[in-house]
């Protein structure tokens, strides 16, 4: 389940640091607690070890925000993701973050660097998140441009890649669902591919909506755009116009 957050804090993701032989604040999932403050204990803060290769290489965590999620089974349960540059997700404890090195798990799921605005969703199979990305393993070997992974409800939590599907373009995805777990959907706009909406089965990659008829395309749609659920209708932000899409 996305959003379990207990705590009245904010969570942020930090770029790159420049000059620096020692860990200034960059490369990080930070927590920042009333005030704002941050108290700069480990609880409070994950940075990956390898922080200052990642600095090198501009490969931070600070191309996509945190996501909370609660996985129900899991040790510990309530979780953050965070996506890198690097391609690699790290799960880390929201109460004790761990900070240096610290994540409760991590992995690499995507051959491509992760910069987007990524999804968590809930279903009767488990938990997932879905971000744009080339995964790594994907099932039939379909690298694609979008890849989900489920995140295991084990101690320590496990992250693998579900499915990716081809959502022609560089829209950051959705999901939606009719009561919290049921009739999951993802959804993507190939913004700056072919600039239409596409919709996948939350489970199993599946294509349930590929883009409509003539008149549904849309233009000038750019890179990471993100549609918006609201009455029952997705809305889609360009340059210029707003568009309603209403599937049936």
């Amino acid at each position: 389940m996305p959003h379990p957050c207990r705590c009245k804090s904010i969570y942020v993701a930090t770029g790159n640091t420049f000059g620096v032989s020692s860990w200034s604040d960059g490369e990080a999932v930070i927590r920042l607690r009333a005030g704002p403050t941050f108290a700069q204990q480990p609880a409070d803060f994950f940075t990956p070890a390898d922080w200052l290769a990642l600095d090198s290489t501009d490969r931070d965590l600070g191309g996509s925000g945190p996501v909370l999620l609660q996985v129900v089974g899991a040790t510990p349960a309530h979780l953050i993701i965070a996506l890198g540059k690097d391609g690699q997700a790290y799960l880390i404890d929201q109460e004790r973050m761990g900070g240096i090195g610290g994540a409760a798990a991590r992995k690499r799921v995507s051959r491509s660097s992760i910069i987007n605005a990524a999804a968590a969703y809930a279903t009767a199979r488990g938990t997932y998140v879905a971000f744009k990305g080339s995964g790594i393993g994907c099932p039939g070997g379909l690298p694609g441009s979008l890849t989900v992974i489920h995140i295991g409800a084990t101690s320590p939590p496990t992250v693998h890649v579900a499915w990716c599907a081809d959502q022609r373009g560089s829209g950051s995805p959705i999901a939606t669902t009719t009561d919290q777990t049921s009739g999951a959907i993802v959804w993507s706009v190939g913004a700056e591919g072919d600039n239409r909406l596409h919709g996948f089965d939350g489970d199993t990659g599946q294509v349930v909506f590929d883009g409509g008829g003539a008149g549904d395309g849309m233009t000038r749609v750019r890179r990471f755009q993100t549609p918006i659920v609201a009455k029952g209708r997705i809305f889609v932000a360009a340059d210029d116009q707003l568009y309603t899409l209403k599937v049936r």
